[in-house]
């Protein structure tokens, strides 16, 4: 397709604004979305006469939208007559439908031009630091059903005849459903114990994950809310994640979140604040609905209506009361009597750390798999990483006052650089410890006129990131039960049956958080009981890691993951999209991936390429002071490094002198190619040796270049006086920084 051809679509005039005229157009090359460019169309749209209004947002998805919004009401039917389609590519494939949707809302003129294209790769480099995010785009706010239930000129809770909703708690699932609620125009009491989180004080929580399908539930309820979420997030879903081995670093099997999310029309996976989403949905909800400092304890259900009682005695009557307050549930208890909670095995520290890994810009979240242990790490933007270590042990165990770092760094000793690296960064404060609980499913939910909701009847294991995700889909669909119930009361002129539609909403549930509760628990026990190879964990036995004969149990999980975690992702984030009602297919530019994804995913090597920081010889040998200093290599491949017994007067800027016995007077050079470095041992005579992250230990043939990689350790000579560890930094040294230690630049 030429480029002549990408202004060729015009829509005559809309009939009136309360239709949405729809034309569809068949090219006969219609182009994929790859590397498509925000400028690109900004200045299609301005070429034209008049040109239309500037550009707020834009947003696409793989199969479904490409949408942008006018800034001011004077794109009206006129400037509509002519409205360009851009088309961003000279290939693709022939089946592309193009739709062009414009939309006039009543009183606001907001306009929106969609059109159906294919999705692909693209997108530049972040900010590794604080990964700033664009701005995410806003569809026409009247497309979702929430918005359509409640009169324009009635107040959030202001829905005169609907039910009174009571809510126990105050988290974000019970936030969400509050707020899905007053957006339908009924009346909400949301009781909670504590506030202090959604104010900022207290401990800080850390971050959470809201993935896709949480994501596009926020938007079915409320669009400027999920937009503000999106916004103050920091998106994941649109780099690498996966497991890797925990001792050696080595990626075990990648995730591809995005390509689910893009298919399905889904926004991208997220890490957000807690703190900050539950500050986004309470000022959504109303400071009018939240009681603080209100602990539901009790309630009385006569079958006409519901009286929660609190811990202070008050009392407050509504229609329904929903508890959702959490996995120590009070309102559970009261509805089903006292049962105890299931101990998972595990105890989990997590913490909060100033860290930017050199990977930020191509690895969102990844995996450590140990046996009997495993550590969780994540960007979670503004320059910050937050990690979980889970250890088997009992119950109940405490560690001494500021004992945290230290046992951590003893459990998770010979690990990898990323992760003693994460927790060394991490200030003993940051760190908090807890036991990991979660309750069975079960088929009861409700009864009468009360029901649960979230962590209070299905509370999960951490490792899917799907705990809130679920409180936040039950809260869409509770609200969307009640809606019917009284959308069939009004056209028939009865009562309203709130019993029947808190049964819908239990039953609507059931089988979806079952099985993904089921799911969180196989992957806790997958983390958990991962062997490389046969002889670990087996005591007497463990002399056969020698052998390093690959365990059947690594084998056939890696086989296993590699085909079902596809279709398991596919559901995971997407099966839910189908009952989210007038929720537009669609995805956004900002969330696009980098157009080398695909390739970072089957290529090891391309991934390590793609790292940004700085390279690092750091010595591990003490007592020296010839090998005491860290080396920081450049990646110029104009230039060498030469190391020897002594310096090249004739090149000194590009040799370095380690006047040790066993290293030669030139010993080795090191050089960068395609932003990979390789050793060549110029023929020493006691050679250079390399035991790379697996803990094979060679010596480099003389005079060919040997690729070496990070957390590789690099002897010259073979008495272990000169051994370097290889390692990747963004930022120098904190520790050499501290120590006001010379950094020796060379390459």
């Amino acid at each position: 397709m030429e480029s002549s051809d990408w202004l060729r679509f015009f829509l005559p005039p809309p009939p009136h604004h309360h239709q949405a005229p729809v034309t569809t157009y068949s090219p006969p090359s219609s182009p994929p979305f790859h590397n498509c460019s925000r400028k690109v169309l900004e200045a299609a749209a301005a070429s034209l006469t008049p040109p239309l209004p500037p550009l707020l947002h834009l947003h696409y998805t793989r199969s479904s939208t490409l949408t942008w919004r006018a800034s001011s009401s004077s794109f009206n039917a006129q400037s509509r007559a002519r409205v360009p389609m851009a088309l961003l590519s000279a290939t693709a494939p022939a089946k592309t439908r193009f739709s062009l949707f414009c939309h006039e809302e009543a009183q606001h003129h907001q306009h929106a031009l969609s059109a159906c294209c294919g999705a692909g790769a693209g997108g530049g480099k972040r900010q590794r630091a604080a990964r700033a995010r664009v701005p995410a785009a806003m569809r026409p706010t009247d497309a979702a059903a929430f918005a359509q239930t409640a009169p324009a000129s009635s107040s959030p809770g202001g829905g005169a005849g609907r039910p009174r909703v009571l809510v126990a708690g105050g988290g974000i699932g019970g936030l969400v459903l509050a707020l899905a609620a007053r957006r339908k125009g009924y009346e909400v009491t949301v009781f909670e114990r504590d506030m202090s989180a959604v104010r900022g004080e207290g401990q800080y929580r850390g971050p959470i994950q809201i993935q896709s399908n949480a994501l596009a539930a926020l938007e079915a309820i409320d669009m400027s809310v999920a937009e503000e979420v999106m916004r103050e997030g920091c998106v994941t879903g649109d780099r690498i994640n996966g497991l890797v081995d925990g001792i050696s670093g080595s990626w075990y099997i990648k995730f591809d979140t995005f390509t689910p999310a893009a298919e399905r029309g889904l926004p991208v996976t997220r890490v957000i604040s807690r703190m900050t989403l539950q500050q986004i949905l309470a000022r959504a909800v109303g400071d009018d609905a939240i009681l603080n400092g209100s602990h539901v304890v009790d309630f009385i259900d006569d079958g006409n209506k519901v009286t929660a009682i609190l811990e202070d005695g008050r009392k407050f009557e509504g229609d329904l009361l929903v508890g959702a307050d959490g996995i120590w549930s009070k309102v559970r208890k009261v509805l089903f009597g006292h049962s105890e909670a299931s101990y998972s095995g595990y105890t989990c520290y997590t913490g909060i750390a100033d860290f930017v890994p050199p990977d930020i810009d191509t690895v969102g979240y990844r995996v450590f798999l140990g046996h009997k242990q495993y550590f969780v790490s994540s960007d979670v933007g503004a320059g910050k990483m937050q990690w979980y270590a889970f250890h088997k042990e009992p119950a109940g165990g405490t560690d001494p006052e500021n004992g945290k770092k230290k046992r951590l760094l003893e459990i998770f000793s010979g690990w990898c650089d990323n992760v003693v690296d994460l927790i060394n960064a991490t200030d003993e404060e940051a760190i908090l410890r807890r036991d990991i609980y979660d309750r069975p499913p079960t088929f009861n939910w409700g009864k009468g006129r009360v029901t649960l909701l979230g962590d209070s009847v299905h509370a999960m294991q951490p490792n899917l990131g799907q705990g809130g995700c679920m409180a936040i889909e039950d809260g869409y669909q509770l609200a969307v039960e009640l809606e019917k119930a009284w959308q069939e009361s009004a056209k028939s002129g009865t009562p309203m049956d709130i019993v029947s539609s808190l049964r819908r909403y239990e039953k609507e549930r059931i089988l979806r958080v079952s099985v993904i509760h089921g799911l969180a628990r196989m992957a806790a026990i997958m983390a958990t009981t991962y062997r490389p190879y046969l002889g670990v964990g087996l005591g007497p036995l463990s002399f056969l890691t020698k052998l390093r004969i690959p365990h059947p149990g690594r084998v056939g999980g890696r086989f296993f993951i590699k085909y079902g975690m596809p279709l398991m992702l596919s559901w995971v984030l997407g099966g839910n999209s189908s009952k989210l009602e007038g929720r537009p297919l669609s995805c956004r530019l900002s969330d696009k991936a980098n157009d080398q994804l695909r390739r970072w995913f089957e290529d090891d090597d391309a991934l390590e390429q793609a790292m940004g920081g700085e390279w690092y010889l750091f010595p591990t040998s003490s007592g020296n002071n010839y090998a005491s200093q860290p080396i920081r290599l450049i990646r110029d491949e104009n230039r060498s490094l030469s190391i020897g017994s002594r310096s090249d007067p004739s090149n000194s800027a590009s040799s370095l002198a380690l006047p040790l016995p066993q290293i030669s007077e030139n010993h080795v050079t090191i050089t960068c190619k395609n932003k990979a470095f390789y050793l060549t041992d110029l023929g020493s005579e006691h050679g250079t040796w390399i035991t790379d992250n697996e803990g094979r230990r060679y010596r480099v043939p003389p005079n060919f270049p040997v690729r070496f990689h990070p957390s590789d350790v690099i002897e010259f000579g073979s008495d272990k006086k000169a051994m370097f560890r290889v390692k990747v930094l963004n930022t120098l040294p904190y520790e050499s920084a501290r120590r006001g230690q010379q950094i020796l630049q060379a390459a």
